[in-house]
């Protein structure tokens, strides 16, 4: 059976076809591999060279001439994984915001069967981090998608909100909501960029200053595409650099030492895993106490972009607290002294000392001492 051409015609069914979101496919799973093997080589060669661009009309570019549609000033952070064998069926409209690290795959393979579906993302939609978008997904405009989602053959109402996995409907925005997440800017960006610029340095001068947001009113269609006006360029790119290589070391004194260097402060005994990332723009607002221990993959925020804001927050993981692997610290948390975040949860706020937290987004699960007391009785 010539499978090449069969998944080509159900290619240009799905296309034709705007209610279509879904084709199947029935081949072996050593076959599909096979379908375009040159064209999916090409793709992956732009796709990873891309990971490691910063959102810019360059990378939107660059991921156009691998067959991708993006719209203008669609903001694409570090670390997106796109699919390279078919990105043709991925959409992203103008002004997005997808958050990292996320995938978007428009193909899986499932019991024999070859799934391709398109994935369609709305005008100044919001993607949250730690997501994967599948076959057939589709969000509308004005809505949002949680962080640490999973959405596949379902699609997003305008104006609603949606998380979880499996995924499911949180709420439905209200008037006063749908203008506080995606107003439109006026027009008036040179005043909003003399307000900012005063606002931004007096948060990097003043560390009482423990978070900082900013309603976004600038020239572009989304908050995230202005990240070069958060401080220094140089300064980002350096500290970009730093992290980038320290994602490859395992824990150790160098390590500690070069993200010292940037500005993060890190006490005694930190044990920091591989594979961890903290913010590139503002590593030296990340605190880490004495016996911290960071499991591999952990991602610590500094900021946060939204579509019509920016957020600047300061980080403090106290003394003996340990957060596993895969963890999201978004930006102004405090994990206090003992606490334990469970593998692949997400934290914001505060997480209380001597408690065990999980899940995405993390909830609490029990207390600490409580566990030994009992395990002590019995």
């Amino acid at each position: 059976m010539d499978y090449k051409k069969k998944v080509k015609q159900q290619l240009e069914d799905l296309k034709s076809d705007p209610e279509k979101k879904l084709v199947k496919v029935r081949m072996p799973h050593e076959r599909y591999k096979n379908i375009r093997p040159l064209r999916t080589f090409r793709n992956k060669l732009i796709i990873q060279v891309s990971r490691k661009l910063v959102p810019s009309h360059l990378k939107n570019w660059l991921l156009r001439r691998a067959g991708l549609k993006i719209g203008h000033d669609v903001c694409l952070p570090n670390d997106i994984l796109f699919d390279p064998c078919f990105p043709e069926l991925i959409t992203i409209e103008e002004g997005a915001l997808i958050g990292a690290p996320n995938r978007l795959y428009a193909h899986e393979f499932r019991e024999s069967e070859l799934v391709l579906g398109s994935i369609n993302v709305g005008r100044r939609v919001l993607v949250g981090a730690f997501s994967y978008l599948g076959p057939g997904a589709a969000i509308a405009e004005k809505s949002i998608l949680n962080f640490g989602s999973e959405l596949v053959d379902k699609s997003v109402p305008s104006g609603q909100l949606w998380g979880g996995k499996p995924v499911s409907r949180w709420k439905e925005f209200g008037k006063e909501e749908l203008e506080k997440y995606f107003r439109e800017p006026d027009g008036n960006y040179k005043e909003y960029y003399r307000e900012a610029r005063k606002k931004i340095k007096a948060f990097q001068k003043d560390e009482s200053i423990r978070f900082l947001k900013i309603p976004y009113n600038g020239k572009r269609l989304n908050a995230g595409d202005d990240w070069w006006r958060a401080r220094n360029v140089l300064r980002i790119w350096i500290n970009g650099a730093v992290v980038e290589f320290c994602r490859f070391l395992g824990p150790s004194w160098l390590k500690n030492m070069l993200y010292r260097m940037v500005g993060m402060k890190i006490g005694k005994n930190v044990k920091i895993g591989k594979g961890c990332v903290p913010d590139h723009i503002y590593p030296d607002t990340i605190t880490l106490q004495d016996d911290v221990e960071l499991g591999e993959r952990c991602e610590i925020a500094g900021h946060e972009y939204t579509i019509t804001q920016t957020v600047f927050g300061r980080v403090l993981i106290k003394k003996g607290a340990k957060l596993k692997e895969h963890v999201l610290v978004r930006t102004g948390t405090t994990v206090e002294e003992g606490a334990v975040v469970e593998p692949n949860s997400g934290i914001s706020k505060e997480i209380p000392a001597h408690e065990r937290w999980g899940g995405m987004p993390a909830r609490f699960i029990e207390k600490i001492g409580e566990k030994k007391e009992t395990e002590e009785a019995q």
